[in-house]
């Protein structure tokens, strides 16, 4: 599971050096043209909560209350990889797939030359159902400094009432909003040696566009 406890445990692991082996399961491969037909793209627009940017690296270019709007996609032929039949982890590693967000002039968005794109979905799974979009590579418009930085976008969503999810089959729509909660929400962060920054922002819409 890659909710927002393991994320953070993993950030600070690899911020203070600390390596970490992860088994990942290659996603279904496609040609160009079955990819393009059976590509899921979900455009988000959410409201930011908290700047958290102790070294101003974004020069106050983001404060609670701006709109950050945004696009995700992926290929809805992926396969589960996950061996936990309440738990269904969905990667891409391929161009197509990824999320890109905007902000004031500032773009968050997944490295197209190095995609690790998840979507992970928790159903009935430890007193929850979970929705779970991580990018792990991404280009930053600004980032944190050091030799080795995490730049990091994830949103999660939670449901303690476990009514949201029926099942973890991939979905080709939006999650319905209304039915889960925002704890932790869209997390755009980057981390180095020697600073940090973190925008948390709550997502108010999410709308298929193909």
């Amino acid at each position: 599971m890659k909710t927002r406890k393991l994320i953070d445990q993993t950030v600070l692991s690899s911020v203070l050096g600390q390596s970490l082996a992860i088994a990942l399961v290659p996603g279904l491969v496609w040609n160009p043209i079955s990819a393009s037909c059976a590509q899921v793209k979900i455009e988000i627009s959410a409201t930011v909560s908290l700047v958290d940017d102790p070294d101003n690296l974004l020069h106050n270019a983001v404060a609670p209350g701006d709109i950050v709007a945004g696009i995700y996609s992926y290929n809805s032929f992926a396969v589960d990889s996950n061996p936990l039949p309440q738990v269904a982890d969905y990667y891409w590693y391929t161009a197509l797939n990824g999320i890109q967000l905007n902000v004031n002039g500032l773009t968050f968005a997944t490295d197209p030359r190095n995609v690790d794109f998840l979507l992970e979905l928790v159903n009935n799974y430890e007193n929850s159902d979970n929705y779970v979009v991580i990018s792990y590579n991404n280009f930053f418009s600004v980032s944190a400094r050091g030799m080795s930085v995490m730049n990091i976008i994830d949103w999660q969503l939670d449901d303690p009432t476990q009514m949201a999810l029926s099942s973890t089959a991939l979905p080709k729509g939006p999650p319905i909003l209304s039915d889960w909660q925002s704890i932790f929400g869209l997390s755009i962060s980057s981390y180095g040696e020697t600073s940090f920054f973190l925008i948390r922002a709550n997502v108010t819409s999410a709308v298929r566009i193909r």
